[in-house]
């Protein structure tokens, strides 16, 4: 180990100085219960008090021995670095010199680099950390990158420090740790002197760091802060930094505003979704213009039929949006995943994309799956444990199909058979038959009657194993399938649907849609006295919309006023009870509905079986319902 003048004289001086006190007359010893003390010292910590703590260590490096004695010195330390007190850092860690085994002797010598470097040797720090062996413990491989990284930027090798702090990460055990080594290079960078123009490494990730400081310096305070942010991510889409930690910075800027000041909504305006995203627009300025708490808040609307959604998300972030609601169609909510993070966001559908919880990244929209899962808690709920499927022979029929048998199966049930459809085509006896298996009853009796020679009376059996039918379809569908069904002796099954089965509005009668249970939002099932008045506002200023898309109208409203809690991360917040059924959050920022249920009975629907009043407290953003 190697450590230059300046630092072996501080280090004898301050030996000196403990060699002194610890003449002084030391206390009679006794039995000390060392699993105990050791986690007081732990406790206290933990919870900042770090003299009590540097105090506890001692005591319990005098009760112990050998290489136990020499790692209660090491943590005493630790601690008394933590807290400035060179003088007692250098004396403890002389004494666990003694009795260190060979980890320990290198933590030791790590320390004392740190040491070196607090008192502005640099130079020493890093001839200390170099004299280290190559075979290190993972603890002391992490301390000695942070006390190199830091020596490198004491000295101005900018580029080197950054790549030791990038390399650090692979002795890091969580995204806390991550996010943590992240944070101290932020701020090393906030301090550092890196001259604009700097020439480039040629590692993109060194060179965002370094692209950072300017960025770093002005730090979170600065009024062009999310520019100067924006701009940066512009070149280093992909950097680490643009995840996690500058999200956080983010956050922290905005913890003083109860709501944010400027909304951007993301519809595909000028597309053949027009009429369905106009919905979501009436339905998310009536709550606007209904609010209470968000009376200053501006609303900026951006077309992604135009723009493109990258593009506009982009924009709304530069035109200075605090939270961002859209876009509305699934493969546009792919497609900004990938620019989240700086701005809150509320997607109006979800990603096929399984993923992480991206910071700040939330999506919300009418889910068909959440439907499915619902039919499915409902069915069991109800003692139904056998199912039969008939779906729409298309990806998303058989998307969510996938959900009900999932969420059915893991529920203690069978789905014994499953069968697809043409969409939009008329001749469905072919796929209804096949699941009923009325096709085997028929060659059952072909041979019967040809092995006996006579003609049979003959009528077809289905199967009798099964306590439900799961039915994906749309109305003009349903009307179609479900005649059908009863024809073929299946008129006695409950047959459950997705709400796509009904179409608010229709001029056509759904008496042939009786007996068929669906889950459908409260805004059509349960309504009570918001919901009412909110149908009646729609069908006054926008009576062309206001049956059909409903259910988006609801979307809208519901998105504006998730808005406050979502822009505080308030997880006490919920569930919350909307227009579009009771809301949760699960771990990866999607927001699930729970639905009432309704039945067609004489041609129309019937609420039954609504689903319990949540408990909990609701946010007072949201207001009752």
């Amino acid at each position: 180990m190697t450590i230059s003048r300046t630092t072996a004289a501080y280090i004898l001086v301050a030996i000196g100085l403990a060699a002194l006190g610890a003449c002084t007359t030391q206390p009679v010893s006794r039995p000390v219960d060392i699993q105990s003390l050791e986690a007081r010292a732990q406790s206290e910590e933990q919870a900042g008090n770090l003299a009590s703590a540097a105090a506890l260590y001692r005591e319990l490096a005098q009760a112990s021995g050998g290489t136990l004695r020499a790692g209660y010195l090491i943590e005493g330390a630790r601690i008394a670095l933590r807290r400035g007190d060179a003088v007692t850092a250098s004396s403890w860690l002389t004494e666990a010199r003694a009795g260190a085994d060979r980890e320990q002797q290198a933590a030791i010598d790590v320390l004392l680099a740190r040491l070196a470097l607090d008192m502005g040797d640099a130079v020493g720090a890093l001839a200390t950390l170099d004299s280290l062996p190559e075979s290190l413990p993972v603890p002391v491989l992490r301390d000695s990158s942070e006390v190199r990284g830091r020596a490198l930027f004491a000295l101005g090798r900018y580029a080197d420090g950054v790549r030791q702090f990038i390399d650090r990460e692979i002795w890091l055990d969580d995204a806390a740790e991550i996010l943590a080594n992240q944070h101290m290079l932020w701020d090393l960078l906030a301090g550092a002197q890196i001259l604009p123009g700097a020439a480039p490494t040629g590692d993109p990730t060194v060179d965002g760091w370094l692209a950072l400081a300017p960025v770093a310096r002005a730090g979170a305070d600065d009024a062009d802060f999310r520019r100067l942010l924006l701009d940066w991510r512009r070149t280093y889409v992909d950097h680490p930094a643009a995840g996690v930690l500058l999200a956080e910075l983010l956050k922290e800027q905005r913890q003083g505003d109860a709501v944010p000041a400027k909304i951007a909504l993301l519809l595909p305006l000028n597309s053949p979704q027009r009429t369905q995203a106009l919905a979501v627009r009436d339905g998310f300025l009536a709550a606007h213009v209904g609010s209470t708490h968000m009376q200053d808040t501006a609303v900026a609307i951006y077309d992604t039929a135009i723009a493109g959604a990258a593009s506009a998300y982009l924009q709304a972030q530069l035109d200075g949006a605090d939270f961002i609601v859209g876009p509305l169609l699934q493969p546009n909510v792919e497609q900004v995943m990938s620019q989240s993070g700086f701005i809150p966001t509320l997607a109006l559908n979800f990603s096929q994309t399984d993923t992480a919880f991206l910071q700040s990244f939330y999506q919300f929209g009418l889910a068909p799956e959440d439907e499915a899962r619902a039919i499915a808690d409902q069915a069991i709920a109800a003692g139904r444990r056998t199912a039969l499927a008939l779906v729409a022979s298309d990806d998303r029929g058989y998307r969510i199909l996938n959900s009900f048998r999932a969420e059915f199966e893991a529920l203690g049930g069978v789905v014994l058979a499953s069968a697809g459809y043409v969409p939009d085509g008329q001749d469905v006896a072919g796929a209804i038959t096949s699941l009923l298996n009325l096709s085997r009853s028929e060659q059952r009796h072909r041979r019967l009657q040809a092995n006996l020679g006579i003609n049979l009376t003959f009528e077809p059996r289905r199967r009798q194993d099964v306590d439900m039918i799961f039915l994906q379809a749309n109305s003009q569908m349903g009307r179609l399938l479900a005649p059908n069904l009863r024809f073929y002796y299946a008129g006695d099954i409950p047959t459950y649907a997705t709400s796509e089965i009904y179409e608010p509005g229709s001029p056509a009668g759904d008496g042939d849609l009786n007996g068929i249970i669906f889950p459908d939002v409260p805004l059509l099932l349960t309504p009570d006295l918001d919901d009412l008045t909110l149908t009646g506002a729609l069908e006054d200023f926008w009576p062309q919309r206001a049956t059909q898309y409903i259910r988006l109208y609801g979307l809208g409203y519901d998105a504006y006023r998730l808005v406050p809690t979502l822009y505080h991360s308030d997880s006490l917040a919920w569930p919350i009870m909307g227009t579009s059924g009771r809301l949760d959050l699960d771990a990866l920022g999607r927001i699930h509905r729970t639905l009432p249920f309704g039945q067609f009975r004489d041609g129309r629907p019937v609420a039954i079986a609504p689903v319990p009043e949540p408990t909990g407290e609701r946010s007072e953003f949201f207001g009752s319902r």
